[in-house]
């Protein structure tokens, strides 16, 4: 099978059937950590402040931001609060979303109380009730990593948008065939020829192994371990890193005791924004040397992956300018993630044998290649677990 046509990266018949189909914004609602106290809440800013969530003294819950009069946004940021009150008319409401006050306005309270959502809670991630994918990708994890989820403690949120479309961000958190072209540290550090795979229809999880003997190549690097070896101990000797890509759009990357949750949020065809949620486990919050010395080693990663996506999409951007189509191959091991996860896209946007896009949009619109191979979207995969004996031995 070949790669996703460039249509799939700038058509915006596709891009307005991803945003109608794919759930981007509520598969994380955050984590326990975020309120741990009664009375605590955290406005989800990849929800762009639509949804907070809140600890009304027993429970944790998510409820609307939005007031029910004329639809302001509510609270801010993150604190406490003993109810919730709207800055434009004074209407409030409790923690569970029941109203309090109308401010002299009669009406319906329960008409116009916040709606509760629905969620489960799984070694402290909260999701949508019944959405059982970012549960299954935290347990599958747990065949390669002993953090404790649980146990976690968030102690960074950060913002930034990337100037390539949503699917080559994801793309390149799949991709580990350009680990060590593009990352000086993991051609001394982690060791691409062993990566051990699992994936599901609706999500994957990776872990690559470390180098039997470390070299540092850089100073981002060495501090990292050297506060890793002062503060936890021996750096471990099995995985370096392990990577949970839940469809479409939540990215999670564990590092030893840090775990980093990214949420990619699509603003238009060439542009998309990232919220990080950086979590610590728990004993380890407190020291701060340690915790940039983490967060240094991934800007690092990050600025490296981000020239990577740029020449990548803005190459492929040329190709369909110029009208010319041609999808590479993947590589078996390497680019096994990235082709689950866009063989995802062509269920959710399936094409017919002539190339037309078959579903909300119309069989008539033709916006990709017929020369692509098609997925019949009643499909779904099975398991995939790629050992790094057999599979692996061949770069």
């Amino acid at each position: 099978m070949l790669s996703l046509p460039h249509e799939f990266y700038f058509s915006e018949e596709i891009f307005a059937l991803e945003k109608k189909r794919c759930q981007f914004k509520d598969i994380f609602l955050g984590h326990s950590s975020f309120v741990n106290e009664s009375q605590n809440y955290f406005v989800l800013p990849h929800t762009k402040d639509t949804k907070v969530l809140i600890h009304d003294g027993e429970n944790i819950q998510v409820l609307p931001n939005i007031c029910k009069h004329r639809y302001a946004t509510m609270l801010k940021d993150k604190g406490h609060c003993r109810s919730i009150v709207c800055p434009v008319h004074s209407w409030s409401y409790d923690l569970n979303g029941k109203m309090l006050s109308s401010a002299n306005i009669e009406c319906d309270h329960a008409l116009h109380s916040l709606e509760k959502e629905s969620i489960d809670i799984y070694d402290g991630f909260v999701f949508p009730k019944n959405d059982s994918a970012l549960k299954g990708a935290l347990e599958t994890s747990k065949t390669f990593t002993n953090i404790n989820f649980e146990k976690l403690s968030l102690y960074a949120h950060d913002c930034f948008f990337v100037k390539v479309n949503w699917k080559s961000y994801m793309d390149t958190f799949l991709d580990n065939y350009h680990l060590e072209a593009c990352h000086p540290n993991f051609k001394t550090f982690l060791d691409s020829r062993y990566i051990e795979s699992i994936f599901r229809d609706d999500f994957s999880v990776q872990a690559i192994h470390l180098r039997e003997k470390i070299q540092i190549k850089t100073s981002a690097l060495g501090d990292y371990i050297d506060c890793y070896n002062k503060y936890v101990g021996k750096f471990p000797e099995d995985y370096g890193a392990v990577w949970l890509c839940i469809y479409p759009n939540i990215i999670i990357e564990i590092s030893q005791c840090f775990a980093l949750v990214a949420v990619v949020i699509p603003e238009s065809i060439d542009t998309c924004s990232i919220h990080e949620y950086r979590l610590v486990e728990e004993q380890f919050s407190q020291h701060q040397d340690f915790l940039n010395a983490f967060d240094q080693y991934m800007y690092e990663i990050e600025y490296e992956d981000h020239d990577l996506m740029t020449k990548i999409h803005q190459g492929r951007k040329a190709l369909y300018q110029q009208g010319q189509q041609h999808c590479g191959p993947y590589h078996p091991t390497k680019e096994a993630g990235q082709k689950q996860f866009h063989d995802y896209i062509r269920r959710m946007i399936p094409v017919s044998i002539d190339g037309n896009i078959l579903g909300d949009l119309g069989a008539s619109k033709k916006t990709v290649s017929p020369r692509m191979d098609v997925v019949n979207p009643s499909l779904k995969s099975d398991t995939i677990y790629l050992s790094s004996q057999k599979l692996l031995g061949k770069g």
